[in-house]
């Protein structure tokens, strides 16, 4: 895969910042925001660049499937359950949505969450617990979807992925 160009941008102050806060609230960075805005504006005067961007980037592909599951949040010393549904998956991460109200909360200060998330394969009688880390949250208006990476999975666990994987 070919490197990206670095391009450089004069803006003023009130620009700069309120482009920082659109990322925060979209927990994107800025260079990302910038892109999704480029590319829907491009696509909107008609140039056709989503053909392009149809090579898979991420290293583990993801697989759409709709699964229940269980997300625990620490607060404080206690994990607090959360309702959930698994949108996709992938041997390296998730995305796992919530509806709009739960207790599931954006913030645009400090870090993204960790969590751990348990839910049911198909086919596999044992619940799958996986430690997560969150890498993008998404407020739509109805939903939150949280894109999120496994971290240390055990070769049992990815055997499991793997089954229902491929």
């Amino acid at each position: 895969m070919k490197k990206d160009v670095i391009y450089s941008m004069r803006m003023n102050k009130r620009v700069r910042e309120a482009l920082r806060k659109a990322a925060d609230r979209e927990c994107r960075t800025v260079a990302s925001l910038l892109d999704k805005i480029i590319i829907d504006y491009l696509t909107k005067e008609g140039f056709s660049l989503r053909e392009n961007f149809t090579e898979e980037r991420r290293k583990y592909p993801r697989k759409e499937i709709t699964l229940s599951a269980l997300t625990h949040l620490k607060n404080g010393t206690r994990l607090d359950p959360l309702p959930g549904v698994i949108l996709d998956i992938s041997m390296g991460g998730v995305l796992v949505t919530y509806p709009k109200g739960s207790e599931f909360k954006i913030t645009s200060v400090g870090q993204l969450p960790n969590f751990e998330l348990s839910f049911q394969l198909p086919n596999v009688s044992e619940t799958i617990r996986l430690d997560c880390d969150a890498r993008r949250i998404m407020d739509d208006g109805n939903q939150i979807q949280v894109g999120a990476t496994f971290r240390d999975l055990s070769e049992n666990t990815a055997e499991k992925l793997r089954t229902c994987l491929f």
